[in-house]
């Protein structure tokens, strides 16, 4: 009697088709598990066990942030030693082929971003160093006036004996005084020099109830553009605080801000020149509610026009 597969020789060739497609199947799923294994372990051993550790790479390829934060430390090495030759080869290694440009943006940067005044000083210090000359520059790293005095030998004196004048038994004769006038002495005339700075705008602001009232201040240049880095003081009876434009972003470049108290009379002026505005107070305000108080809103402009010095053609 004949098997049913010799009977049936499709059925037995289907068994054959099915059992090669499982066989397949089998080694695909094991290639496909042995390279996920593969892969898993590689980055097992390249990120946990042994992680690629870089050496000796250069400041200048760093990332911008990491570029930063290295021109900081440079700053502060500053800051310590003074030492310009040191502070200009680290300056080398970042690749800057413009030390006192890259300085001096990164100056403005913290004055913009609000970075603390010690921050600012030492970067400050650092572009004076390499000759930058700005009003920033001039107001956190002002150059120090010698006072030294040339020491002078003191005078010798030389005794030299005197005869005395033998005594006389005439009598001088009496001068008659006469009156005299002197005359006054006059006053030189001094020219005073015009002030750097004028009041532009002066507006009365209304806080709501819950915030303190402000004295805001507004820095700008000839051509209305914010200034920062500006002092500004703010005096009253028994007190003075003086501060610089630029360290709140929120308000711009050219802002600063005073927290009022009430029955409290202020003035708020500018060092660099600039008239003195008085009578500044926290008072109830007319338009808003029972408890809102008015602050004030001054805006001064430099009124020196910056202009370029003309380079001479040679020959």
């Amino acid at each position: 009697m004949m098997a049913d597969d010799d009977r049936y020789p499709q059925r037995r060739r289907r068994r054959r088709r099915l059992a090669f497609s499982l066989t397949s199947l089998a080694s695909t799923s094991l290639l496909l598990l042995g390279l996920l294994l593969g892969l898993g372990f590689g980055l097992y051993y390249a990120w946990i066990l042994e992680p690629v550790s870089f050496t000796e790479v250069s400041p200048g390829r760093l990332e911008e942030d990491l570029r930063r934060d290295y021109l900081y430390l440079i700053s502060q090495g500053f800051a310590v030693d003074g030492n310009v030759a040191r502070a200009r080869q680290r300056l080398t290694s970042l690749g800057a082929t413009d030390m006192a440009n890259l300085v001096a943006a990164e100056l403005a940067l913290y004055v913009r971003t609000g970075r603390s005044a010690a921050d600012v000083a030492n970067m400050a210090h650092l572009a004076a160093a390499l000759g930058v000359q700005n009003e920033t520059v001039a107001l956190f790293a002002p150059t120090a006036v010698s006072l030294a005095l040339t020491p002078t030998a003191p005078p010798v004196s030389s005794a030299t004996p005197t005869l005395l004048p033998t005594p006389s038994l005439t009598r001088p004769p009496t001068a008659t005084p006469t009156a005299t006038q002197t005359p006054f002495p006059s006053a030189t005339p001094t020219a005073t020099p015009p002030p750097v700075y004028r009041l532009l705008a002066q507006e009365r602001l209304c806080f709501p109830a819950g915030e303190a009232p402000l004295i805001e201040v507004n820095v700008l240049n000839a051509f209305l553009d914010p200034l920062p880095g500006v002092a500004v003081v703010v005096e009253w009876d028994g007190g003075r605080d003086q501060f610089f434009t630029g360290f709140k972003p929120a308000g711009g470049p050219g802002y600063a801000d005073f927290i009022m108290a009430l029955d409290t009379s202020y003035r708020v002026s500018l060092p660099a020149g600039s008239p003195t505005i008085s009578g500044l107070r926290a008072e109830p305000c007319l338009d808003g509610g029972p408890d809102d108080l008015s602050g004030w809103q001054l805006t001064f402009q430099n009124l020196i026009i910056p202009t370029e010095t003309p380079e001479s053609d040679g020959g």
